[in-house]
């Protein structure tokens, strides 16, 4: 098995966090990224882009991240990740519980949607877009997704680790940029900071966080 994508976390590290939990072996190729300037999304990505001229991507619709299986390449982050949650037993005891599970992840989604809005807001507005962020609708939107938990202390569903425990782990410890912030969201939000604790103490987690690749995103 391996996993391709650029040397940063980004849309990959969903999946990488789901096969360190599950101790799974496999390449993790990255393409060297430089981030020329942020504001212009300006990266110098030589080999990728030598790569996709040698139609080398070809069947990965020329994206990463994709993962390469037997053979076969899938592409587009949450396809990969809804096939390792399944190959892995992480979508839950029961058709229901899956569904539940793919409904909690698509929340997530929507959450990181909105917060890409705000990211892209002009300039002299993004300030006190990032402060409402955080203070308000952040919170807001957690303590609705609490509604839907199960109601086993650390699960999202059921009673065993799930995709959508390790997709919430990501999104409330990975994905924002102000991630002291992001954490005080959780303050009244027993149910996702239960979900965070847990798997954040998991020896598989813990050994990856401290031994993974050094990056700027």
């Amino acid at each position: 098995m391996k996993l391709t994508y650029f040397d940063v976390r980004g849309l990959a590290e969903t999946s990488r966090l789901i096969l360190a939990y599950n101790n799974v072996e496999y390449e993790d190729f990255r393409y060297p990224l430089k981030v020329n300037d942020w504001k212009t999304h300006d990266m110098t990505k030589v080999e990728f882009d030598l790569a996709k001229t040698n139609g080398e991507l070809k069947r990965s619709m020329n994206k990463v991240p994709f993962l390469e299986v037997e053979g076969q390449v899938i592409c587009q982050s949450k396809a990969i990740e809804r096939y390792l949650g399944r190959t892995l037993g992480m979508m839950g005891s029961t058709e229901l519980e899956g569904a539940m599970v793919d409904s909690i992840c698509e929340v997530v989604r929507d959450v990181k949607d909105m917060y890409q809005g705000v990211r892209r807001l002009p300039e002299e507005e993004k300030k006190e877009g990032m402060v409402k962020w955080f203070a308000e609708t952040m919170p807001n939107k957690l303590s609705d997704l609490e509604h839907i938990l199960g109601d086993v202390d650390g699960y999202s569903v059921g009673n065993s680790t799930s995709l959508s425990d390790i997709v919430l782990f990501s999104l409330l410890t990975q994905f924002f940029d102000d991630k002291d912030s992001a954490r005080k969201s959780l303050t009244h939000n027993s149910k996702l900071r239960s979900i965070v604790m847990r798997i954040e103490s998991h020896p598989n987690i813990l050994n990856w966080l401290d031994s993974r690749p050094e990056t700027s995103f």
